[in-house]
């Protein structure tokens, strides 16, 4: 995946879950940071990524200092050491952004979204998408300077760091951009499954180098969980499971696993759906179980979803080719409830077809939650009866899943 299409990844569209854990050490990070840096409600501005590297380093160190009375109000020694450590862990993974997708223009990357998202299934699109990606980045990095600056971001690593772990989700933030610097330097050879492997090689990142203990235990319950939720091998999660059960020791934890594992079984078992009570895009209130009787296919989506928007084309042409035919075509938006309009005058404004829906509470949906959904476009098709025929479905701009239709409608 290039540096483009992982700052599309890097939006958000994979979720996860850090219960337990707070951010209390120095509150207002972000705004203040904003005095330094081009930022607007804790996101950076494009603006960042074209600045000179000096001015940067200069604006951070700026930051640093400046922070330093808002230390000092912690009441002892240990708690200053803490915030000051939360204060540098903030501005180095600042840093780390910046680098990471230093030169990247506005424009630019809205024509790569567009490219993405209208272009997908077109005979010239990887050449499409290599021109869409010279065009989003303006400047660039020489490879030793970019070399030297993110060395400087993980030089000394305090990987064993417990209370600082609990209280700062800067350090937090930052331990999961080492592990990803990790893996692309020392461990990419180490997965056979690509992309979609990540996790696994992630995971033995943390076993290899973050020493026993709290830390430890926490990234190995974060990898097993996206493990057991986004890796298709079955033979994976299997052995990610087991060996997570078989080495933890956190009771809440293994219960949380357990029901993420059971999930997963769930899905491959040909069991019953979870049920869900939806509104549609008109206000009306759609049961799943008002559409037994036919096949449901559905789309977990979201209007700021790239990869999910470059579906759309590919899902109504399945929906004009297989019309009449004994299946109902579900859209379940899983934008947030504040976005409620955004989603019905998208959903307008493009005429998409379908059942429209909107999940009642985004990805903490039950039914999302069941179906171990942290990352989307995701697909699910359920038969006639409301048993699961696959949890984790053919995409529609992938020619197997009119081959499985035509099995099923026949």
């Amino acid at each position: 995946m290039s540096l483009a299409l992982a700052a599309f990844s890097l939006a958000g569209f994979a979720q996860t879950n850090k219960s337990g854990l707070t951010d209390d050490l120095v509150p207002g990070k972000d705004k203040a940071l904003a005095n330094y840096l081009p930022m607007d409600n804790g996101t950076y501005l494009y603006k960042l990524y074209v600045m000179p590297v000096a001015e940067v380093e200069q604006q951070l160190l700026a930051y640093r200092k400046a922070m330093e009375p808002e230390i000092a109000k912690q009441k002892t020694p240990a708690l200053q050491t803490l915030a000051r450590k939360d204060v540098d862990y903030h501005a180095k993974v600042a840093m780390s952004w910046f680098v990471s997708l230093y030169g990247m223009d506005s424009l630019g990357m809205a024509e790569l979204e567009k490219v993405v998202t209208t272009k997908k299934g077109d005979t010239n699109f990887i050449a499409l998408i290599t021109k869409a990606q010279e065009k989003a980045f303006v400047k660039s990095l020489p490879q030793e300077e970019r070399k030297a600056l993110m060395e400087k971001v993980y030089e000394n690593p305090d990987l064993d760091n417990e209370a600082l772990f609990k209280r700062s989700a800067a350090y937090r933030n930052w331990m999961g951009d080492y592990i990803t610097y990790l893996r692309n330097r020392k461990y990419m050879q180490d997965t056979t499954l690509g992309y979609a492997g990540m996790p696994i090689v992630k995971l033995k990142v943390v076993k290899a180098e973050i020493p026993a203990g709290f830390v430890q235990d926490q990234l190995n319950y974060q990898y097993t969980t996206e493990i057991l939720k986004m890796v298709k091998d079955s033979a994976a999660k299997e052995n990610a499971y087991n060996n997570f059960m078989s080495s933890s020791k956190n009771a809440a934890h293994k219960k949380e696993i357990e029901a993420i594992y059971a999930n997963y079984k769930m899905m491959t078992g040909n069991g019953p759906s979870p049920e869900f009570v939806y509104v549609d895009v008109s206000g009306k209130t759609v049961p799943l179980k008002s559409l037994r009787g036919k096949y449901v296919y559905i789309d977990v989506w979201a209007t700021w979803c790239a990869p999910c928007k470059a579906e759309i084309p590919f899902l109504q042409k399945v929906e004009h080719d297989y019309e009449g035919k004994n299946i109902h075509f579900v859209s379940l938006s899983v934008d947030k409830k504040d976005d409620k309009a955004k989603w019905s005058s998208y959903v307008k404004d493009n005429q998409l077809g379908g059942i429209q829906l909107m999940a009642d509470k985004d990805f903490n949906s039950e039914f999302i939650k069941k179906f171990n959904i942290n990352s989307i476009p995701r697909f699910i098709l359920i038969d006639p009866k409301g048993k699961i025929v696959d949890g984790d479905a053919k995409r529609p701009s992938d020619p197997e899943l009119r081959t499985q239709f035509d099995r099923l409608l026949m």
